[in-house]
């Protein structure tokens, strides 16, 4: 099997999952009611001790150069990153705030080269822009929806953490893959959701949150599910890096919003789908292009 063919047989699962992941936080954080900093500390801790079963059987891998200075930058922008996002979802439809995440495959363009010194080809890169094209029509659509304008619906709460969010896991991407190439998947999905679990705990601490918590009587099978999908999702997506470009993984990853949006449609009655399928359907055309040509 190419490496082509068996990234896309590892990533493409990983993004159904990770779509499944979506819709479940959604479903916790609706409302307002629910500490989203709680919920990362919860999923990445709950994650990490999951997988730490099968690394304990299969044991620890050799731990190359790189791979602790690679840890700790990613779990400090991941924290960040972590705690933007699950706010937006708080704030905004899952079907609105997931698709924002395409725009991280522009910015790999240029953190995969400063980091990793990858080059993807001229194709590779009027693939990911198309995907800029299709986030501006699922912003215009939802610009006519709600009467405002695409300026106003950017100012948004929400929109403005999913968008500091998609920057923070740009600039993170890479040295996901540097953690997952120095060490192994398995062992690098463990580090860094350990040190997110542990840097979300910090963040509480210091915030104090009041007025929000989880409820894990009122969401019990959501959130016995929430660490074996993550778990499922991290596994194949982290393991599918070894096989591609930085860049190019990014933009296949950017699957998962079309999975979020149907499924939100499906189970949590979000509306307007059909647009925003047809906007990150435009946007998938760039991520084939980029795969194909790229």
């Amino acid at each position: 099997m190419s490496d082509t063919a068996l990234f896309l047989f590892l990533m493409i699962p990983g993004t159904v999952f990770l779509g499944v992941s979506d819709v479940l936080v959604r479903r916790v954080l609706r409302g307002g009611k629910s500490s989203s900093q709680q919920l990362v500390m919860y999923e990445c801790g709950a994650t990490a001790f999951l997988l730490a079963i099968p690394l304990f059987i299969f044991g620890i891998p050799e731990i190359r150069a790189g791979f602790w200075s690679a840890v700790a930058v990613t779990v400090i922008l991941n924290t960040f990153a972590q705690w933007a996002w699950y706010s937006a979802f708080a704030r905004e439809e899952a079907s609105l705030i997931s698709p924002i995440r395409l725009l991280t495959p522009p910015f790999v363009i240029l953190t995969g080269y400063l980091v990793l010194k990858e080059t993807p080809s001229l194709w590779g890169a009027l693939g990911i822009m198309i995907t800029v094209i299709g986030l501006w029509i699922l912003l215009r659509d939802e610009a006519r929806n709600t009467r405002f304008t695409v300026r106003e619906v950017l100012r948004r709460p929400g929109m403005l953490l999913a968008l500091w969010g998609a920057l923070s896991f740009a600039i993170s991407f890479p040295f996901d893959k540097k953690a997952v190439v120095a060490s192994s998947p398995l062992f690098a999905i463990v580090v860094v959701f350990t040190g997110l679990a542990l840097g979300s705990a910090l963040v509480l601490f210091v915030r104090r949150e009041k007025g929000t918590h989880l409820s894990f009587r009122a969401n019990r099978k959501v959130f016995l599910m929430i660490p074996f999908v993550h778990a499922a999702a991290s596994l194949l997506t982290y393991a599918a890096m070894q096989y591609s470009l930085a860049a190019y993984a990014a933009s296949v990853k950017r699957l998962w919003p079309l999975w979020t949006i149907l499924l939100s449609g499906a189970f949590l009655k979000e509306g307007n789908i059909a647009k925003k399928v047809v906007a990150t359907g435009i946007m998938l055309a760039g991520i084939a292009l980029t795969v194909i040509l790229g």
